[in-house]
């Protein structure tokens, strides 16, 4: 729990994993769930502070690890799982971890700098 206000919840599919991480930080709930099952994460907030009261109690930001998903279809599948996972939970944000999206991101220019340099444009535009 931060400031009385908010918690976390661990989440990976592996056991082993997430019995470490329940040994290094035993004040952190963490449970063995895997991502895709978007239902699953959606049940998984009954721990959070305030579920026992009742209250309307959700994600705020959702951060994910796809370390896994770097094959072909990596793309694809880590702009799925963004979908689902802010379909399913609703929070503010996703942070995502992704090889291949890191890659996309690197070959992406930003609309604002061509904007900028290519005065052509905006004259057709204009």
């Amino acid at each position: 729990q931060i400031n009385g206000n908010g918690g976390c919840i661990g989440v990976d599919i592996g056991n082993s994993i997430v019995d470490g991480a329940k040994a290094r930080y035993p004040d952190v709930p963490f449970e063995v769930a895997d991502a895709w099952h978007t239902m699953q994460l959606a049940r998984l907030r009954r721990l959070l502070p305030g579920s026992e009261k009742g209250g309307c109690v959700g994600y705020d930001v959702v951060y994910v690890d796809v370390g896994g998903l770097s094959g072909s279809d990596g793309l694809l599948d880590s702009l799925s799982l963004i979908n689902a996972l802010g379909m399913a939970l609703e929070p503010r944000v996703v942070v995502i971890k992704s090889q291949c999206l890191r890659r996309l991101a690197g070959c992406l220019i930003p609309f604002s700098s061509v904007w900028q340099s290519d005065e052509e444009m905006r004259r057709r535009i204009e």
